[in-house]
């Protein structure tokens, strides 16, 4: 079940990515910021709060950690080697609660998972 639906996020985000890289360049108001520089950003927010090092990545990307470094453009969200980031249980839980803390839950669960996972992780704190 979990690499069908992996395959389906996957498949999302490419769309969505593909559609923001063809704006990349237009402003984003009344931030007055562009497309790339908001997913840039938001990658920035994303890693912090994982603290996992780099496993999100805005629309463009420095060369050596384009794909295969050989480009600047980032629309598959994947490594230097095109393999897609892997984010443990923890990781995740720290970004979608936006707490930075997998035991804190708020962002977009504001009561924490109900799942039995993210519950393991509440009744840890």
């Amino acid at each position: 079940m979990v690499s069908g639906l992996l395959g389906v996020e996957a498949g999302q985000d490419a769309i969505d990515r593909g559609l923001l890289y063809q704006m990349k360049e237009e402003k984003v108001e009344p931030y007055n910021i562009t497309v790339a520089e908001f997913t840039n950003h938001i990658s920035i927010l994303r890693n912090c709060l994982g603290g996992c090092g780099i496993k999100d990545e805005g629309l463009i990307v420095p060369l050596e950690l384009g794909s295969e470094n050989k480009t600047c453009g980032n629309i598959l969200s994947a490594d230097v080697n095109s393999l897609s980031y892997a984010r443990t249980a923890a990781e995740t839980l720290r970004v979608i609660y936006s707490t930075g803390d997998e035991h804190v839950p708020g962002g977009f669960l504001p009561k924490g998972g109900n799942g039995e996972i993210a519950r393991s992780y509440l009744h840890h704190h």
